[in-house]
């Protein structure tokens, strides 16, 4: 399976993003809050920038071989999501038990910081993909 643009812009804007939150909140734990800081913290930019991929290459799969159900697929993956997510916090919960909070938000930060980039990036890629069509239609006419 090869690369295609969106997947390609989507790597290069998602892995961007990814490091400049794991600074930032790397920042604000130093320079704000270092008594919150855990040594769990790095495992969260990991995790989410693995999930990134995975879902990438998933939704790509579904493009491909069923692409009429694409929206369900994706509403799919982000209750795979969730669950997944809930799961790693429970078992960071019962088994790591250290700044347990602390992890906590800052997990659901990222979460909900994540949740956010994805949305936008792809409210830009459908938007630009509409504003083509209409302007190919246009120099049909």
């Amino acid at each position: 399976m090869g690369l295609s643009k969106i997947k390609l812009d989507y790597f290069m804007a998602f892995s961007l993003f990814t490091v400049l939150t794991s600074i930032a909140g790397l920042l604000i734990f130093y320079f704000y809050l270092p008594s919150h800081y855990f040594s769990w913290f790095p495992f969260i930019p990991i995790y989410f920038a693995v999930l990134g991929v995975f879902c990438s290459y998933m939704s790509d799969i579904c493009r491909k071989y069923a692409p009429q159900k694409l929206p369900l697929f994706y509403l799919a993956l982000k209750i795979l999501r969730i669950i997944f997510s809930v799961v790693v916090l429970l078992v960071y919960c019962v088994v790591v038990n250290v700044s347990v909070r602390d992890f906590l938000v800052t997990f659901m930060i990222f979460y909900l910081v994540n949740l956010m980039f994805e949305t936008w990036f792809f409210f830009v890629f459908e938007r630009n993909r509409k504003r083509k069509r209409e302007n190919e239609k246009e120099k049909i006419a």
